[in-house]
């Protein structure tokens, strides 16, 4: 049996050697890949996991929404997003979850000691990662949520997915021409893919940014990006996307073989992923 991560690409992923290395930890006697795929592969793969010809999946762009359909149940997680990115068999149904949004959360917390309780946060991108992580932002009860995309009627979207699920919710638009981040603001993360490509700079105006703001870049490759550099060298905390990609991985691994992942794990993990791109 084997476990594999699904997308299109997939020659970027990471996870491969994030999984591999906790697999031979624990002597498990199977083996983690990636596996591009087609649209049309979905369904089929989903059968597999149900015969338990695989063991899980992880699901990454651009089929994590499109694959919902085909499994039978997903968590209050997963619904609050729309989008999964875990897949185990589960009392016999084949289960969908969605670690991104706390393995954020988890990253943060243990990285810079941040509380989100009563926090402004100020996203930037209303795509599929920031779904994920805005729901786990409303579960840890921040007190507003600034956003700000290229596409308008993006964030309009999104406002209302999560309005529509609770209207009291402090959602703020934010002037995607003008990143002006208020006083007020204690964390920025980047959830697009902007700074990806070389030189490419998100210029946000930091004049009003308190000395304690936090900057996330969920972008881990390249591993520090134009915006990171600039933060960073304005004396800002600033962290990239790997720590969230691990300890997302961690809960997908607990999930499949209900073995937690230590925090010695999670930095065993990381020094060997820095060293593999």
């Amino acid at each position: 049996m084997t476990l594999f991560v699904i997308g299109k690409p997939i020659n970027h992923s990471l996870s491969p050697v994030i999984h591999n290395f906790w697999i031979k930890k624990y002597q498990i006697g199977l083996e983690y890949r990636k596996m591009e795929v087609d649209k049309e592969s979905l369904p089929s793969l989903i059968e597999k996991v149900r015969k338990k010809e695989i063991t899980g999946l992880n699901v990454t762009l651009p089929y994590k929404k499109d694959i919902i359909k085909y499994v039978d149940e997903i968590s209050d997680t997963a619904k609050d997003i729309g989008a999964i990115n875990t897949i185990f068999l589960k009392k016999n149904k084949v289960y969908g979850e969605n670690t991104d949004g706390i393995g954020f959360t988890n990253a943060l917390e243990k990285q810079a000691k941040f509380n989100f309780n009563d926090k402004s946060i100020y996203v930037l991108g209303a795509g599929g990662a920031s779904y994920g992580i805005i729901s786990e932002l409303i579960r840890k009860k921040v007190q507003t949520i600034y956003v700000a995309n290229r596409t308008k009627q993006k964030t309009i979207q999104l406002i209302d997915y999560f309005k529509r699920k609770d209207k009291s919710l402090n959602f703020k638009f934010a002037d995607w021409e003008n990143l002006s981040p208020n006083s007020d603001v204690d964390l920025i993360i980047n959830t697009t893919s902007f700074g990806m490509m070389e030189n490419e700079f998100l210029e946000i105006n930091i004049k009003n940014l308190k000395d304690t703001l936090i900057l996330v870049d969920i972008i881990y490759n390249p591993k520090e990006t134009e915006l990171l550099k600039f933060f960073r060298k304005k004396g800002f905390f600033c962290m990239n996307g790997l720590s969230m990609l691990i300890e997302q991985a961690a809960v997908s691994f607990e999930h499949w073989f209900n073995i937690s992942i230590g925090n010695k794990e999670i930095e065993e993990v990381k020094k060997i992923c820095e060293k593999s791109y």
